[in-house]
């Protein structure tokens, strides 16, 4: 099953300021995540101390996608650094 994407304001605003290896790195965790969201390179898992059900997938080392589902969809909610995540999931 693939799952239909949905870009968030905020993903695409930080998406844009990326440079072009980064943005590269992001586009295919967001390929993976839309045909697997359990693909074993992105290491998905819920986030802590969130109140909303938010997911992060691994882009990289210390760089993460998070998400959240909308039935069929996954929407798209923020990329960047790993700490700068649980300040704005």
């Amino acid at each position: 099953m693939t799952y239909e994407l949905q870009f968030s304001t905020n993903f695409r605003r930080v998406f844009r300021k990326k440079e072009q290896q980064m943005k590269d790195a992001v586009s295919d965790c967001i390929r993976k995540l839309a045909a697997n969201p359990h693909h074993p390179g992105l290491n998905t898992h819920k986030m802590k101390g969130t109140r909303d059900e938010v997911w992060e997938a691994y882009v990289d080392k210390g760089n993460r996608v998070t998400f959240h589902y909308e039935g069929d969809r996954i929407v798209l909610r923020n990329n960047c650094n790993h700490d700068i995540l649980y300040r704005n999931p």
